[in-house]
Formats: C-alpha cells, structure tokens, sequence
C-alpha cells in the first residue's frame, strides 16, 4: 500500500513538472513569434502564433493566458498581411487574407477586427470591378462598361468615380437620359471638388448637346432650344450655341436667337458658316427692333458672294445709313 501511494505521488510530480516543461516550451513559441514580428517578419511571425496558439490550447487551462494573447495578435495581423498585399496590387490574394482575417476574428470574438476587414474586402471588390470597368471603357464597349460601372454605384451608391465613368459610357452608347442620370449624381457627390466637378459639367454638356443634336435633326425644335441650353448651363460651347439660335430662329424667339447667335461667333470666330449666322444674327435683331445693329451685321456681309444681295435687301428694308 504505502508503495502504492508513493508511485501516485511520484507520477503527479513528475506530470506537474512536463506541465510546467510545456508551459515553458509554448511561451518561449510565443516569444519567438513576438521576436519575428518585431523584426518585421509578418509571415513568418503569424505561422509561429498560430502554432503557439494550437500549443496553447492543448494545455487546457493553463495555457489560457498565451491562447488569449496570441487571438489578440493573429486576427490583425492577418489584416497588415493583406493591406501589403493590396498595396502590391495583388487584390485577390488580399481579399484571400482579408476573408480569413474576419474568418479568425469572428472565430476569436473580434468584431471590431472582422468589420475591418470585411469592410475592406468591399472597397477591394469594387477596385477590381472599377479596373475591369475601365478596361471596358477604353477598348470603347461602352454597353458593357456601363453595365460594370452600374455594378459598382448599386454596391456603393457614393462613388463619384463610377457614376462619372458610367455617365460617359452611357452617353457614348447613346442612352443619353440614362447617362444624365447618372452625371446628375457624380455632380452631387462632386459638389466640393471643383476639379471634378468641372469634368463633370462638360460631361453634362456634351450629354445634352447630343440629345440637342438629335431633336434639330428631326424638327423638334422646342426639345432643342430646350437640351442646346443645358448645355451652355454645364459647359458653353459654340455647338450648343449654334442650336440654341437656330431653334430659337425657328421657334420665333428672336432675343433668345440674337443673343445665341453673337455669342456662338465670340466662341468660334472663324466658323466656317461666319457669313450665314451674320445674316441670322442680323434678321433676328431686326425682328427685335434692334436695327442699328442689325444695320451693322447686314453692312458687313453686304459685299458676300452668297449673302450679299439678300443683306442688301435688308439694309434697304431697314433704311440703314
């Protein structure tokens, strides 16, 4: 008996000082981690955690205390692995390393490290959607980099980029509205960027200059004396101008035309229809009452080959000096 009881007290010493040993061994694993990741090596550090950690846990209770460490350190340092990774411009294994960070930290009870990294995982989703977007757009599919680019403002309905970029698309496969839209909220979201806001307005422009086009085109003069002023509001150019005075013309608002008129010849001096817009720029003066100046654009092309005689007629007409 007395043999018996002394072989129990030798075996609990002896399992007390292996306890005790094993302790000792997964601390200094977890020194050894802490060493590699103060010399900066990520990797190498984490993989050494992780094996403190499996270690640690194999001790039951007394290794809780390196375990509760080595959870403290493992979730965020799987975020700083990714976040090099994403700076390399190596996205999919970043998102690979994010997944598992908020994988291990949800594991670990670390909601704040999990929300980190899944709200990361989001902005990497969408810079690889915008580089593919982009690629579309300058192969010049312009149909399926709208399509990208919608991909993106429905996942983050704040990004000015995108709905920039989409607008362009849009209007440049033709589906104007679609792309006003979509300009209208880059404009918002841009409104304290005059840089970009700028790119946006003559996005805008040329947006409505189209849609302007397409209405003198077809007749539809009210639609553009309409769309051919929304495009000088965004971005004056001597095309919006022309439009403007030439469905003014038509509409018989004569001040609106005058005044579209000068202004498309202050932006293009040299427009090769110089001498026509003079003689509708004069007739839409005279219209107004504005004779004397209208004398004075009709005087100017009074000698043209082809106006000539019709600016004559009108500065008989007008009993001009």
């Amino acid at each position: 008996m007395k043999k018996l009881l002394l072989s129990l007290i030798v075996t609990a010493c002896t399992m007390g000082f292996v306890s005790a040993q094993d302790l000792a061994q997964v601390t200094e694993m977890y020194n050894a981690a802490a060493v590699l990741l103060n010399d900066g090596n990520k990797a190498e550090a984490l993989a050494q955690f992780e094996k403190a950690l499996e270690a640690a846990n194999a001790l039951g209770e007394e290794g809780v205390e390196v375990a509760n460490n080595c959870k403290g350190i493992i979730p965020d340092l799987y975020v700083s692995i990714a976040k090099g990774f994403a700076n390399d411009n190596d996205i999919p294994k970043a998102i690979e390393l994010f997944n598992k960070a908020a994988e291990v930290a949800k594991a670990f009870g670390n909601t704040e490290v999990a929300e980190e990294a899944e709200g990361l995982i989001s902005t990497l989703k969408a810079t690889q959607l915008l580089a593919n977007a982009n690629t579309l757009l300058n192969n010049k599919q312009f149909a399926e980099a709208a399509a990208a680019y919608k991909e993106i403002t429905d996942m983050d309905p704040t990004n000015a980029v995108a709905f920039l970029r989409q607008g362009m698309a849009l209007s440049n496969s033709g589906s104007y509205d679609e792309a006003i839209e979509a300009l209208t909220k880059a404009q918002e979201l841009y409104a304290e960027d005059e840089a970009n806001l700028k790119t946006v307005k003559r996005q805008l422009s040329n947006a409505f200059l189209r849609k302007a086009n397409g209405a003198l085109k077809t007749k539809n003069w009210k639609d553009a004396l309409e769309f051919g002023q929304k495009s000088a509001e965004n971005f004056d150019s001597a095309n919006a101008q022309k439009i403007i005075g030439t469905a003014a013309s038509q509409l018989k608002q004569n001040k609106i035309a005058a005044e579209a008129f000068e202004a498309y010849l202050a932006l293009n001096p040299n427009a090769k229809d110089k001498v026509q817009t003079i003689y509708q720029l004069g007739t839409a003066l005279a219209a107004i009452g504005e004779n004397a100046k209208a004398c004075g654009y009709f005087k100017e092309i009074a000698q043209d080959e082809k106006f000539g005689e019709a600016a004559r007629y009108q500065l008989t007409q007008l009993k001009c000096n």
